[in-house]
């Protein structure tokens, strides 16, 4: 009964909200971003400069409400012969706009490492209309090492449903109490006398 418990409780809860996360919706666009400068001309012809380090090239990701719940999917990558032994923390800002309105803003911190490719999800969110949405990626800080960076749009990412986590969760927390219950029967049954 114990491991039936946790077995649905487990689904129902962690693996459910994991699935919903990371693993539901699928890519509908991958950009490589490649340039790196202090100081870029968007499409609509406005200047940003960046005085705390290096930006990616501004990208432009075309979005529409058909595409709910939206992702933006960062991978980070590190050549072969780079020296990443100290794990050496690198910053950024990743933010995504419309006209002058930023929708969304975040710190982004990774960790150098060569043995295996990084991804930071920015999101979900909801798009509430279609536009060209500007998309920047800042260095903060002197960054050192250059790692390969691309984005992939993930379109179609589901919201998790709270009461099946709940539910989850509550199964998790019966499962412990039988288990506490039974460890304490058992101990008394066999305390010697």
């Amino acid at each position: 009964m114990i491991a039936l418990l946790l077995m649905v409780g487990l689904l129902l809860g962690p693996v459910y909200y994991a699935y919903c996360l990371f693993f539901s919706g699928h890519t509908a666009q991958t950009i490589e971003m490649t340039e790196r400068a202090s100081r870029w001309v968007t499409p609509d012809g406005s200047i940003l400069r960046f005085a705390n380090g290096l930006a990616y090239k501004p990208l432009t990701v075309p979005l529409t409400p058909e595409m709910n719940r939206v992702t933006l999917r960062l991978h980070f990558s590190f050549d072969e012969n780079v020296n990443t032994e100290s794990g050496t923390a690198l910053r950024y800002q990743a933010s995504l706009a419309q006209l002058d309105h930023t929708i969304l803003e975040r710190p982004v911190i990774i960790h150098a490492r060569r043995s295996a490719a990084q991804s930071v999800d920015i999101g979900p969110m909801e798009i509430p209309y279609p536009a060209e949405y500007l998309f920047v990626l800042e260095e903060i800080g002197g960054a050192g090492l250059v790692p390969q960076v691309s984005l992939d749009v993930v379109e179609k990412v589901e919201a998790p449903v709270r009461p099946v986590i709940w539910t989850g969760m509550a199964l998790l927390v019966v499962a412990a109490m039988v288990a506490v219950r039974d460890a304490v029967v058992a101990a008394r049954r066999y305390r010697p006398r």
